[in-house]
């Protein structure tokens, strides 16, 4: 009987990755929770401070999850994109049945393919009751592991994720370089205006971002000491989406903050890598 189930549960978790969740394009609905090291995770968070978000949704008793898990893609894209390096990311791992336990997480439990939590570096979720069924519903989570990439501009996007093999790092980078769009603003105090490509970068940078309404906007690059290395001003731009393409090949490696201001006291700040 205990094998039968088992087999039952490989079976759904590895349902044909053609089923549809959230449409590419999609709002992502907002969710905070907390994860087992007690830190909240609140997804508009990142999402507003100009960072993508990569979510897994998995099960300890999910064999295609724990393929997935041991590849230590999660892990490969937290060290390149998250805090140990260029902090443009955040990666999450959220556990998606709510009857697991912290010792199921551990690889001691019953109802677990081993230890989920050893060696993981980006942040665990194990949610349960409402909270975890409104993110299930509100996500279209129909089969574990799904998988999302979350634009700076809360648009979703999951269908080259949830397509075939499991994807690489290249692949969640693919579909961020190629699929988020420039975030739109409603002035530029916005909280998450704009969107700097590539990051890391050594040759030249393009700042993306969105106007309702004309103004005079300037540059100013600044060392991690808070000195001026450059400045520009780019004049005066009109309503739309803007895309300014920015020459950094004078610059020494290191990291440097790139701040566009309208000269009113209203600004906007991004973090980039030179290389």
């Amino acid at each position: 009987m205990i094998r039968g189930l088992l087999i039952f549960m490989i079976a759904i978790c590895n349902v044909a990755f053609s089923f549809a969740q959230l449409a590419n394009g999609s709002t992502a609905p907002d969710f905070t929770f907390t994860d087992i090291n007690g830190n909240t995770q609140h997804l508009y968070t990142y999402l507003d401070s100009g960072k993508y978000v990569a979510i897994d949704v998995f099960a300890t008793w999910c064999h295609p999850c724990w393929l997935y898990h041991t590849s230590r893609v999660m892990d490969s894209l937290y060290t390149k994109h998250d805090i140990p390096g260029d902090q443009t990311w955040k990666v999450l791992e959220i556990e998606g049945d709510g009857t697991t336990t912290l010792a199921d997480l551990q690889g001691t439990g019953s109802n677990t393919q081993g230890d989920w939590v050893t060696g993981t570096l980006s942040s665990i979720m194990n949610p349960t009751g409402i909270p975890l069924n409104d993110f299930l519903t509100s996500y279209n989570i129909t089969f574990f592991p799904t998988l999302y990439l979350i634009c700076p501009n809360k648009k979703v996007y999951q269908d080259t994720l949830n397509s075939g093999y499991k994807p690489p790092v290249r692949t969640w980078e693919y579909v961020a370089s190629t699929q988020c769009s420039p975030v739109g603003l409603d002035d530029i105090k916005d909280a998450n205006p704009l969107t700097i490509y590539p990051n890391p970068a050594n040759e030249y940078i393009v700042l993306y971002f969105s106007l309702n309404n004309s103004t005079e906007l300037k540059l100013l690059v600044t060392n991690t000491l808070g000195q001026i290395v450059a400045t520009r001003n780019f004049g005066k731009l009109y309503p739309g989406d803007q895309s300014l393409k920015y020459d950094i090949g004078n610059l020494n490696a290191g990291i440097y903050f790139f701040t566009i201001s309208d000269g009113n006291d209203r600004f906007i700040r991004k973090k980039v890598v030179v290389q």
